[in-house]
């Protein structure tokens, strides 16, 4: 229909031609809009009169306005529901992986893969180029780097770390923070510095299948306490699994957009969680890898900030923020400093200087604090597109997370569908989705999956989330499998 034979306001008729796009999916989230001279030339009206068609859908949040880019449509929040928190609770086992994560990690590194099963950000959202001119600086400066390094890590560095923790709700000293290789190197020396093998350790659940492989290895029993999708781990299954003296004997959270659920526990429940465990005599161990990822206008407070006597050990990494390459993650380990700084260095030794150097300039310079502000603009842009498609292509039944942080999305399919079944199936297809079945020691999310949204929304992200969301409504149309005969982790019995 023409715009200018319709009645009403021209600027109203030509936007209403702009929403029937939008609602009917021809004009898809993240389109880049016509420009405003383009707009006018388009429909022969005045450059005011096109500025007032986006002024008009913007108000309505229908498109938004990128600086210096133009207009885009807007993602469009997904109607599917959360995902059900399951407060049923398995009693601590050790961890054992079986052939489905096996096959998971080998396949991890797929190039092809759509999304990427890589938990992290796309090149094209970090500064590489950027790090690559610090490189070269720091490398003609200091060539001793190249045949020397410092255990405890680059003091500048610390410095840099120490600062920025402000912003988190923490005054850290940079001489009680140690570097280390990743963030996984960083909860591994926290572990082994307060728990030996036999020891009981509360887990999030679901949680990273990294860190039950680390529990695996250190021989600790894993407790995994029910997880709200939005609110972040039950205190109620909390405080119930604690209270028997001794049972438990550290736990280790990611209290800020944690992998794969993404959810975010609010500051009140934060500080009856430090409460709860400081009263029982239970070590905290925190990950805050994701917490600069937030979408929200203040980063949210880490448990350390609501910890009076500096018990809980803190752990991040920059590996999911600006440089994954770069393996640099660090710890302050309070009172555990010396133990960790020991088993540091019976460990890894130390961390490259040349690395660590980077970042301190990169940060220091106020590069990282302009990176992150693209990056989280970019990602939860994608966040929604992706949770969007899913909503679009996935069947009735689904349940999904609508994450305020992070980079994963966490979805609940029909309880007789397989996670397991939809990553082989998937995998074939070259889509990067994870099983949910390879976040618990338990066979409670074998009917969810992981998607990341770590890299920008195209046509063909669009295509495999359509093609998977076939996969799913033929297994749901199928009907329930056979129980498979063994799960991820298998359980194992109590002492």
């Amino acid at each position: 229909m023409d715009a200018s034979a319709a009645p009403g306001p021209l600027y109203q008729r030509i936007a209403g031609q702009l929403e029937a796009g939008i609602a009917s999916g021809a004009l898809r989230a993240g389109t880049r809009l016509p420009s405003v001279r383009a707009l006018s030339q388009q429909h022969g009206v005045s450059m005011s009169t096109a500025l007032q068609v986006y002024r008009s859908l913007e108000n309505r949040g229908l498109v938004q306005a990128r600086p210096k880019s133009g207009y885009f449509v807007a993602p469009r929040v997904p109607v599917l529901p959360e995902p059900m928190l399951d407060l049923r609770m398995a009693p601590p086992s050790l961890v054992n992986m079986d052939q489905v994560l096996q096959e998971f990690l080998w396949i991890v590194n797929d190039p092809l893969a759509v999304p990427s099963f890589h938990a992290q950000p796309a090149r094209t959202l970090l500064p590489e180029a950027k790090l690559q001119h610090l490189m070269a600086g720091v490398n003609r400066r200091h060539p001793e780097y190249a045949s020397r390094c410092q255990m405890e890590g680059s003091p500048a560095l610390r410095q840099e770390i120490a600062r920025r923790a402000v912003s988190s709700g923490v005054q850290l000293r940079p001489e009680e923070i140690v570097i280390t290789n990743g963030g996984m190197e960083a909860v591994y020396l926290a572990l082994r510095s307060v728990a030996q093998a036999g020891d009981t350790i509360v887990l999030e659940s679901p949680t990273y299948f990294h860190l039950l492989q680390v529990i695996e290895s250190l021989g600790m029993r894993a407790l995994e306490i029910p997880t709200h999708p939005r609110d972040g781990i039950s205190l109620e299954a909390l405080d119930f699994a604690t209270q028997q003296p001794g049972a438990v004997r550290a736990c280790v959270l990611l209290p800020n957009f944690p992998n794969p659920m993404g959810s975010l526990m609010p500051p009140e429940r934060k500080r009856a969680l430090v409460q709860m465990m400081g009263e029982r005599g239970i070590t905290i161990i925190e990950s805050d890898i994701y917490g600069e990822i937030h979408f929200g206008e203040q980063r949210p407070p880490v448990l350390k900030h609501f910890d009076p006597d500096g018990d809980i050990i803190l752990c991040s990494a920059f590996t999911k923020t600006v440089a994954p390459g770069y393996r640099i993650g660090w710890v302050a380990p309070g009172r555990h400093f010396l133990k960790t700084q020991a088993l540091k260095f019976r460990t890894s030794v130390a961390c490259p200087m040349v690395t660590q150097e980077v970042l301190a300039q990169f940060i220091r310079d106020g590069g990282y604090d302009h990176h992150l502000r693209r990056l989280r603009a970019a990602l939860k842009t994608q966040m929604l597109q992706m949770a969007d498609a899913v909503a679009r292509h996935f069947p009735m039944g689904c349940r999904l997370s609508l994450p305020q942080g992070g980079m994963m999305l966490w979805i609940e399919l029909p309880k007789h569908v397989d996670s397991r079944e939809v990553f082989a199936m998937a995998r074939h297809e070259h889509i990067g989705v994870a099983p949910g079945a390879a976040f618990s020691t338990t066979r409670r999310f074998d009917h969810f999956i992981r998607l990341q949204y770590g890299e920008p929304f195209t046509a063909r992200t669009e295509a495999a989330i359509n093609k998977l969301g076939q996969i799913v409504a033929r297994l749901a149309q199928a009907g329930p499998a056979a129980p498979s005969r063994t799960p991820v982790h298998a359980p194992a019995p109590m002492a």
